[in-house]
Parts: C-alpha cells; structure tokens; sequence
C-alpha cells in the first residue's frame, strides 16, 4: 500500500547542519542541556522549533541503554474500568520521563497475545498486561528477557510480578453491607464469567457471604451481560420478572449500577427506599449520580501507581514483592436498610 501522505521528517544531522554545531551537541542540548553554552542551545531550540524536529525515542533508548517506553494491554471491555489505573500509570510514568503506549484489543487471549507482540515490535522496553496470559505470552516475554507487571490477576504465575485486588473480599463486603441493612432477597448482574474473572471472583464473595448467613443467591437472580450501561437496564426487567420480591441489587460495576438505577427509575422503583443497589469500582462519576451510587472502591488509581512503580524497579533490578491490595465500602445514597411494607 502507497502511503499517500509521505513523511518529511527532519533529523538530528539536519538540525545539527542548520544550527551549525555537530550532532554531539545538537544531543547534549536536549539530554544534558548543562553542558551546552546558552547561546548555542539558544540557537539549537529555535532550529528544533522551526524544523519541528522530534527526537527518536528508540534511537535515545538504544544510545543511553535505558528503557523509554511502556506498553500496556488493557482489552476494551476493560477500558472503561481501567481509566483510572491508566492515568494514574501515565502519570507515573511521566514523572520518570517513560513513555506510555496503550493497545485496546477484543477480549481475548488471542487478540491480547497479538496485541502484546505489536508492542514489542513497536520497540516497547517492558509490558503491563491485564490479568492472566496465554503461556505463548510469557514464553516470548522470558525469551526476549522484557520486563512485565500483571494487572489484576486472580491466578497469576508463580514468581511473576503483579498488582493485584482482592476481588473476593470485595464481594464479601458488598454482600455484609447489605446483610447489616437487613436485606435478604438479593440479585447479582454482571458479565460474563468467562470473560471477566474478576467479576466472577466477586460473585464468589458475595455468594460466600450470604451462605454463610444462611442465606442464598439463586441462578435466576443472576445475569451476565456484555459491560455495557444499557446491560444494568435491561437485567434489571429480567431480575424482576423472575423475582419481584428483591430489594438489593448488586452491580458488578459502577457502569451497569447506572443502568440499573435507570431502569428502577422508569420502572418507578425508588432508590434505595425500595430497592438498595450497591456496585463496585468507584468510578469518578459514582459519587456525581442521583442518587451517588454505594460501591466498593477497588483502588483502581492505587493500582496504576504500584504497576508504574514495579516497572521501574524492575528495570533497576530491585528485588520486588507482589502487592494485592484491599478494597474499601464507600458508603453513599443507594443503600438504606430495609423497610417493612408498612413504612
């Protein structure tokens, strides 16, 4: 294929030559500025400026054999999740002059080994991947010796570094919240397990929790829907179809929790008078809904902080410890306790 648009870029001889000063200086002008006269590097800047000139982050990589740039694989689906861990990574990394690259391919292992190989390709120094790989993945990462942090992972390998969140106990802690209120009809909507094994790892707590309050979460009170908001809308009128007596909703997201409190509000249910619905993520938008949505704030800014920082240990060759951190209630205006149908 003819590119239609060829590329007129300028290199580091091209402005060496119109400043007049030899590549060397034209390079420690922009990597040691200290060391160049003021007038010179005066003259450099404007040269640079004028030709729009843009350093080779691979060429700078290879010459000062220090990595540049970070590669993450964050899947679509998982985009909407993840946007605080990414820019909490991007700022992270910025502030140790790294470069982040994001690849948003489908939800699967295929598209996420591609996507991990493209990367690679594209000159990343070390990758950050979401959740667990195909063993293909981690073959060529050890072969090729590249640097690499899970996301989230819920069986990882032994002896690969990872942040992690305890999915389970915040399934847990959604499920007591609601118990303490004094519900006893529950529904689950989230997506679908095998797809999401996070998700699944909630399901697994909240299940837990209520078992052992003698209570149960039936097949029918649960659906799995793509991660969308309209998923929240449209589970709720199957949740009550097959169980008008509910009064909790557990939202595997904040972004279905949105869909589900629509729908209540269409359905003229009112929130949480009627029906308590709690959720998990804390996203921004959580605590700016009508009502503010009670969820389980996963840290998701917290991960992307520890991932930037593992990656650069790793580089430097620190010895590091996988880190999982907790979970926390942020208690907002979904939940209330239970009402008799006299109040």
């Amino acid at each position: 294929m003819i590119n239609p648009y060829p590329k007129n870029v300028a290199t580091l001889r091209d402005v060496a030559n119109a400043a007049g000063v030899s590549t060397g200086t034209v390079s420690r002008a922009l990597t040691r500025p200290e060391l160049v006269a003021e007038a010179t590097k005066l003259t450099i800047f404007k040269v640079i400026k004028r030709l729009h000139y843009v350093p080779d982050a691979r060429a700078r990589s290879l010459k000062l054999s220090r990595p540049t740039v970070i590669g993450a694989v964050i899947p679509k689906a998982g985009v909407s999740t993840f946007s605080q861990t990414i820019a909490s990574l991007n700022d992270f990394l910025e502030s140790q002059d790294l470069t982040l690259i994001v690849s948003q391919p489908e939800a699967s292992s295929a598209a996420s080994s591609g996507a991990a190989q493209r990367l690679l390709e594209k000159g990343a120094d070390a990758l950050i991947l979401l959740g667990e790989q195909e063993p293909d993945v981690y073959a060529l990462l050890k072969h090729r010796r590249v640097p690499f942090v899970l996301l989230s992972p819920i069986n990882p390998p032994k002896g690969c570094a990872y942040v992690s969140i305890n999915h389970l106990q915040a399934g847990h802690i959604a499920a007591q919240h609601l118990i303490k209120l004094g519900h006893r009809k529950f529904a689950f909507i989230g997506s679908y397990p095998t797809s999401n094994p996070r998700a699944l790892a909630r399901l697994k707590g909240v299940k837990s929790e209520l078992k052992a309050h003698g209570l149960i979460l039936p097949d029918t009170a649960i659906t799995n829907e793509p991660h969308r908001i309209d998923s929240g809308k449209n589970a709720v009128k199957k949740i009550l179809a097959r169980h008008p007596d509910i009064t909790a909703i557990i939202s595997t997201s904040d972004y279905y929790a949105l869909g589900v409190i629509r729908a209540l509000h269409e359905l003229k249910i009112k929130v949480p008078e009627e029906i308590s619905v709690i959720s998990f993520n804390n996203n921004d938008f959580s605590a700016f809904t009508t009502p503010a949505i009670t969820t389980v704030d996963l840290k998701y800014q917290e991960v992307g902080h520890e991932a930037g920082n593992m990656i650069v240990r790793l580089f430097n060759n620190e010895s590091i410890n996988p880190i999982t951190i907790e979970p926390e209630l942020c208690l907002r205006e979904t939940t209330s306790r239970l009402r008799s149908p006299s109040s």
